[in-house]
Parts: structure tokens; sequence; C-alpha cells
């Protein structure tokens, strides 16, 4: 009995197979998945650190705008003072303590521009090394989910490709053997042909009898491996 046609047949279902299971794996899926979603979270805490920088500038004009309030009126006190123009002794005192509090004030109001603009120039930091990040993660991402894509449009037409094959081999093979080896397949899976390797059975790596193994030499019947039950084949 020929089982070359059947046996080319075996090993077009077995690349099929392969191949569909390599189409549908979702765990390659998954990991672009994983980094989309990392990249979002990267995308949303980069959009917070916009939302607090503008936040912060805004607290630092208010605060730079409040010192030239402050400077301002420190010199329209001086002006007052200095110019000779207030002789009273109790003006003066109340102008010059006026001063002194406007200086303190002026102090205070600096120190917390110096705090609040330290923390500006850190988000202004923080955000730039997040648009880095999100560059880093995203480029290979891109390029990443491309060659997936494009991988698996490959793979789709080379399926189809197995599929046509597989129809039109069918069409070559006696019927008798494809009924029965399409009737194997249920319980043996797709490798229900088991080439012989030296005397072992190629499915099990079992020794073949010496009756059974010159049974599947002269090829005049099929020949069934007693350990695992597949087709032994030869002269392929």
């Amino acid at each position: 009995m020929n089982f070359k046609k059947l046996y080319k047949y075996q090993n077009l279902r077995d690349e099929y197979f392969k191949l569909k299971g390599k189409v549908n794996n979702i765990t390659k899926k998954e990991k672009l998945l994983e980094w989309k979603k990392r990249i979002e979270q990267i995308n949303r805490e980069k959009e917070e650190l916009k939302v607090l920088l503008e936040e912060k500038a805004k607290v630092v004009k208010r605060i730079n705008t409040l010192i030239e309030d402050i400077e301002a009126k420190e010199k329209d006190v001086e002006k007052q003072l200095y110019e000779g123009n207030v002789t009273n002794p109790k003006e003066l005192l109340s102008m010059q303590k006026k001063l002194d509090e406007l200086t303190d004030h002026k102090k205070q109001t600096e120190d917390t521009y110096i705090k609040e603009n330290d923390e500006f120039t850190s988000l202004q930091q923080d955000l730039a090394n997040k648009k880095e990040e999100l560059m880093t993660e995203y480029k290979p991402y891109q390029d990443e989910t491309n060659k997936y894509k494009q991988d698996r449009e490959i793979d789709k037409v080379n399926l189809n490709e197995l599929v046509k094959q597989i129809k039109e081999m069918e069409k070559k093979i006696d019927n008798s053997l494809l009924n029965i080896y399409l009737k194997n397949v249920k319980k043996l899976g797709n490798n229900v042909l088991a080439p012989i390797h030296g005397d072992k059975c190629g499915g099990c790596n079992i020794d073949i009898h010496k009756v059974a193994l010159a049974e599947v030499k002269a090829g005049k019947k099929l020949v069934i491996c007693e350990n695992c039950g597949r087709i032994l084949v030869t002269n392929l």
C-alpha cells in the first residue's frame, strides 16, 4: 500500500494546525494590550502633570504679582517718608512701622515664591521625563503592533493556501485510506501515520515486532502499532 500521498496530506494538516494555532494564539495580543494599557497610564500621568504645572504656573504668577504690588507700596511709603513732607513724629513712626510691615510681608512672600517656583521647576522636569518615557514606550509599541498585524495577515494568507492544498491532496488519495485516516484522527490526533525508524515506531518509539516490521516493509496491508495504535509506514 502506498502511503506517500496520505503522509504528505498528514504533513499538510500538521502544518495547517500549527499555523492556525499561531494565528489564534492570544499571548502576543495580550502582551500588546498590556503594553497599550501601560502607555495609556503614562499618558494619563503626563496629562495630570500638565494640569498641575498649569495650576502651579498660575500660583507663581499670582505671588509674583503680589510681590510687585508690595514693592510698589514700599516705594510709595518710602517716598512719603524720605521726601520730608511728613514732619509729625507720630505720622513718621506710623509710616516707618508700615514700611517695616511691608518689608516683612515681602520677605515672607518672596520665600513663598521661591518655594512655589522650585515646585514649578520640579514639575517641569517631571513632565519632561514623562514625555520622554512616553516616547520611549510608544515607538517600539507601534513597531511591534504593526509587525504583529503584518505577520498575522501573512499567516492568514498562508493558512488559506494550506486549506487549498489539503483539499487538492484529498482528491488524490484513495477514499478508503482517507476514511481510515480521518476515523483514526478522532482518537489519535493528526499524526495517524507513524514512519518506522530502524525497528521502532515513529509515534511512540517502541520496538516493532519482527513480523509486523516485515509486513510494513512488504506494504501489502495496514499494520497497526500494538502500543500506540498508529498506522506504521515506510518508504516515504
